[in-house]
């Protein structure tokens, strides 16, 4: 039967390998971060609010609006989907008002 040699390498030493390919390793550029906006009439019954993004990464987005009635109930209105860069749009009921906005991306 043949022998087997067993290599130890110390912790250090790994580190330093792993640290070593790390750097020598090929990267992905880094994609840009989209820019997105939203705006809402907070607190105005049947208020609306409205979201656009633009940028690499990002081919369709949404608002979604978030609204409250008098008895304390909440409703998430969601507007259509739109290509970069367009607005997005939804509006609350004529007894709700939006209490918060937000976006969604593809």
């Amino acid at each position: 039967m043949g022998r087997i040699k067993k290599f130890g390498v110390s912790a250090a030493a790994m580190t330093a390998i792993a640290a070593a390919t790390t750097l020598m390793s090929p990267t992905a550029p880094a994609l840009a971060a989209p820019t997105c906006s939203t705006s809402a009439q907070i607190g105005v019954v049947g208020g609306t609010g409205w979201a656009t993004c633009s940028g690499t990464g990002v081919t369709q987005t949404r608002v979604v609006l978030f609204c409250q009635d008098s008895s304390g109930g909440y409703t998430t209105v969601y507007g259509p989907w739109v290509a970069n860069s367009v607005k997005s749009n939804a509006r609350c009921s004529s007894s709700s008002w939006p209490i918060s906005v937000g976006y969604q991306t593809i």
